[in-house]
C-alpha cells in the first residue's frame, strides 16, 4: 500500500513539473483554453530562449495586468514584445531570435526594455480595450501548415487567456474580425523600436 502511494506521490510530482515547465496551459478539450502540447512545445521554445517570464504565473497576483505578442514566422525570426502596467503607465519588453521560427529559432541577438510615456500608456490601454481580448476565442477556423503563428497573451484581474491566429495579417483579417487584434499588435511592434520588423521570407508582415 505504501509503495502504490509512493508511486502515486512520484508520478503527481512529475505531472507538476511538466506543467510548471509549459509556457502555456494544454487544452484537454476541443476548443477549451490553451493551446495542444505541440503548440506549446514550439511556441515555448522561443520565449525560452528570449529568457521571457512565463505569463500564466502572474494570474497569481490579481493586480497583475501583462499582455505579451508573439510572432513566430516559419521562415522569419521569432519576436516577442511584452508589456506590463505599471500605476497609468506601462513598461514595454521586446525580444528578437535570429534564426527561424519554423525550424531552428536561433539564439537571442537584441532586447528592448522601455518605458512608456503617458500618451502611448493611454493608447495602449484603448487597443487593450478595443480588442476586449479576454472574450475573444482562443483560435479560430483557419489554419495552415506554414505561414506565421501570432499569439497574444495576457493577464488581468488574476485571470490568464491566450489567442492564437495563423497569418493574422494576410489571410482575411477582415472577415475574422482580427481589426482590433492587428491594431495591438502594429502598435508593440512599432514602439518596440526592433530593429528587424516581423518578415517570413524577407516579407514585411506588419
Amino acid at each position: 500500500m505504501n509503495s502504490i502511494l509512493l508511486v502515486s506521490a512520484l508520478l503527481c510530482a512529475t505531472a507538476s513539473a511538466v506543467a510548471d515547465d509549459s509556457y502555456f496551459p494544454i487544452k484537454t478539450k476541443t476548443g477549451g483554453e490553451g493551446v495542444t502540447e505541440f503548440e506549446s512545445k514550439w511556441y515555448g521554445q522561443s520565449l525560452e530562449r528570449m529568457k521571457e517570464p512565463r505569463l500564466p504565473e502572474f494570474a497569481k497576483d490579481a493586480n497583475a495586468e501583462v499582455y505579451r505578442i508573439t510572432i513566430l514566422p516559419t521562415w522569419g525570426n521569432s519576436i516577442a514584445v511584452r508589456v506590463q502596467k505599471h500605476g497609468e503607465l506601462y513598461s514595454l519588453s521586446a525580444r528578437r531570435l535570429d534564426g527561424q521560427a519554423g525550424y531552428n529559432p536561433g539564439k537571442l541577438v537584441e532586447s528592448k526594455d522601455i518605458a512608456l510615456g503617458a500618451d502611448d500608456s493611454k493608447t495602449l490601454a484603448v487597443l487593450i480595450q478595443n480588442l476586449d481580448f479576454f472574450q475573444i476565442s482562443t483560435e479560430d477556423d483557419v489554419r495552415g501548415m506554414d505561414g506565421d503563428e501570432w499569439i497574444i497573451e495576457g493577464v488581468s484581474q488574476g485571470k490568464y487567456h491566450v489567442a492564437v491566429r495563423w497569418c493574422a495579417p494576410s489571410y482575411d483579417h477582415g472577415k475574422r474580425k482580427l481589426t482590433a487584434f492587428l491594431a495591438l499588435c502594429k502598435f508593440l511592434v512599432d514602439k518596440s523600436t526592433l530593429s528587424e520588423r516581423p518578415k517570413n521570407k524577407g516579407h514585411k508582415l506588419i
